[in-house]
């Protein structure tokens, strides 16, 4: 079964060479991560967790974070 990921919540950090971020999902034990020293985005995991998600592509995973910072947004405005 292939499970679609959705971000649930962010936690932002400052590194030495920018800001980092750790993203909670709608899948318990997988999160997407961005170390902030100028690395890719990628899901971390257990593989036993990460085995049941689609191949996402860097692009996608910022877009799944995109659309819940946009949604976050809409709600501080209301």
């Amino acid at each position: 079964m292939i499970k679609s990921m959705k971000v649930t919540s962010i936690r932002y950090f400052k590194t030495n060479k920018g800001v980092g971020y750790q993203c909670q999902t709608n899948i318990k034990g997988i999160e997407i991560c961005n170390d902030g020293t100028g690395g890719a985005t990628y899901v971390d995991g257990a593989f036993q967790d990460t085995k049941l998600l689609k191949e996402y592509t860097e692009s996608e995973l910022e877009d799944l974070i995109d659309h819940y910072e946009r949604k976050q947004i809409k709600t501080l405005r209301l």
